[in-house]
C-alpha cells in the first residue's frame, strides 16, 4: 500500500513541474497568448499554461496533471479520450455560465480545431497572432489599450489583422496617443464590419 501512495505522489509532483513547449496555448483551450497578464512585465506576469514557474504562480491544475499522465500532451484536443473526458464535459457546462472575456468562451471551439486540424496548424496561427499583439502593445499602446488589443487579436481573423497593421505601419503618426487612437478605431471598424464584438 505504501508503494502505491509513493508512486502516486511522485507522479503528482512530476506533473506539477511539467512544462509545455507552447504555454501560450492552454491545455483546456484558453488562449493564454492573448491574455493581458501573459504580456505583463513584473512579478504579476502569468507564464501561461504549464509555462516556466507556473506552479509557483497558480494552484495545481487537473488539466496539467492529466496531460502529464497521458504523455505530456500540448493540448487536451490531442487526447484520444477527449470525447469521453469528464473534465471536458464539465468545461462545456461551465462555459455556458461564463460570459465575459472571450478566451473562456472559445475553449471548446479551440479544442475542436486542434482535434480536427492538428496542434501545429492551430499553434501556427496563435504564434502569428501573438506577434501582431506584441506589435500593437509595443507601438500602438497609450497605456490603456492592452486588454482591448488582446481581445481584438483573439477574435479577429489573422489575414485582416495583418493587413490592418501593414496599412498603419505606413502612416506617420505624430505621437503614441495618435497612433493608439487611430489603430484602436481601425480595429473597432473592422470588428463592426465583420459583426464581431471586441469591446
Amino acid at each position: 500500500m505504501k508503494k502505491r501512495v509513493w508512486r502516486s505522489g511522485l507522479m503528482a509532483n512530476q506533473g506539477f513541474n511539467f512544462q509545455k513547449e507552447h504555454p501560450g496555448i492552454a491545455l483546456c483551450g484558453l488562449d493564454c497568448y492573448a491574455c493581458p497578464r501573459y504580456h505583463t512585465i513584473g512579478s504579476s506576469r502569468c507564464p501561461g499554461c504549464a509555462g516556466k514557474y507556473f506552479s509557483e504562480k497558480h494552484p495545481s491544475c487537473g488539466f496539467i496533471s492529466c496531460a502529464f499522465k497521458h504523455g505530456r500532451l500540448e493540448s487536451c484536443g490531442l487526447c484520444p479520450e477527449i470525447d469521453t473526458c469528464n473534465r471536458i464535459t464539465r468545461l462545456k457546462t461551465v462555459i455556458k455560465d461564463q460570459p465575459g472575456y472571450p478566451s473562456y468562451q472559445n475553449r471548446i471551439a479551440n479544442l475542436i480545431k486542434i482535434k480536427g486540424t492538428g496542434f501545429e496548424a492551430f499553434a501556427d496561427t496563435c504564434i502569428h497572432k501573438e506577434a501582431l499583439l506584441k506589435t500593437l502593445i509595443d507601438k500602438y499602446n497609450d497605456g490603456r489599450k492592452k486588454a482591448f488589443y488582446c481581445r481584438a487579436v483573439q477574435l479577429l481573423p489573422l489575414p485582416d489583422l495583418e493587413n490592418l497593421l501593414d496599412e498603419n505601419a505606413k502612416k506617420g503618426y505624430k505621437s503614441v496617443d495618435d497612433a493608439a487612437l487611430a489603430v484602436s478605431n481601425s480595429l473597432k471598424e473592422l470588428a463592426n464590419k465583420l459583426g464581431i464584438e471586441v469591446c
